[in-house]
């Protein structure tokens, strides 16, 4: 499964929880080296600013993104004059993994003209959080994530000097077989045992390694994809509950209807009552 896909499938396992943010103004000369312990977005608001970074480096001008991953040492520069940025240090977690966002290349610069809409409505929404507008902090938020996922949509052969990126980590690349098999099979018995075997694990440590990249045991992931699969089978009049159940691979409807509630917060009948 494509990591984007992830995300699309395990939203309500996500949670965005911002650590701190503000907007700082540095002078002419200004410059820092450090890292962070979260995630951190800067959103330049003025002049630019030089990132260098594992050998890397970029320029980032208005409007343009920065992103740094956790624990990665950076220095950061000013221009010819003074320069400021807005920043969001935040957490976005998926299940117990805090780091999922480094499977996505986004540290270093990523130009405007990517987000552009998206990045105007985010800065006047910070303005208004800044100026304590009644739910702004929500608003803001919400572009946030707006601004985010277009973020992540961002192709990756990006011109030199705009994006540059981490190598993927090779121990989630090694789960795609696992992934892709379990969305291909969805309906089947899928044993752990069989997916550990097929990536030459032990069936303990797969389980480990499982949770620890993608934040969610194989139980949790394998019932999580078959209720979003549920939501869409529910929507076809020419399917019964009965149907539904053992085409995801159930043994019998109560089974698939108690964990479809206590996942969605509605039976499966009623969830079709309200669409």
């Amino acid at each position: 499964m494509e990591n984007r896909k992830i995300i699309d499938e395990f939203i309500e396992d996500v949670e965005l929880r911002f650590n701190n943010c503000g907007h700082s103004v540095h002078p002419k000369g200004w410059s820092e080296n450090k890292s962070h312990p979260d995630y951190d977005l800067w959103y330049v608001t003025d002049g630019e600013i030089t990132i260098e970074y594992g050998g890397r480096k970029s320029v980032a001008g208005v409007g343009d993104i920065v992103f740094f991953n956790p624990g990665v040492v950076y220095s950061a520069f000013g221009g010819s004059g003074p320069c400021a940025h807005i920043f969001i240090h935040f957490d976005f977690p998926l299940g117990e993994r805090f780091n999922f966002l480094n499977e996505f290349h986004l540290m270093g610069v990523t130009a405007n003209r990517y987000f552009r809409e998206e990045g105007e409505a985010f800065r006047n929404t910070f303005d208004a959080f800044l100026n304590k507008t009644p739910m702004s902090s929500l608003a803001l938020k919400g572009y946030f994530l707006v601004l985010l996922a277009k973020l992540l949509a961002v192709p990756r052969d990006l011109p030199p000097g705009y994006t540059a990126s981490l190598p993927q980590p090779k121990h989630f690349a090694k789960l795609k077989p696992v992934l892709q098999y379990i969305e291909e099979h969805i309906g089947e018995n899928i044993p752990a045992e069989l997916l550990a075997e097929m990536i030459g694990m032990s069936p303990k440590y797969f389980y480990a390694f499982f949770k620890t990249n993608i934040g969610l045991t194989p139980h949790h992931y394998i019932t999580r994809i078959r209720m979003n699969r549920a939501r869409e089978l529910l929507l076809d009049p020419k399917l019964s509950i009965k149907e539904i159940a053992y085409r995801l691979g159930f043994s019998d409807p109560y089974t698939f209807s108690k964990i479809f509630k206590r996942l969605h917060r509605t039976s499966p009948s009623r969830y079709i009552d309200r669409t």
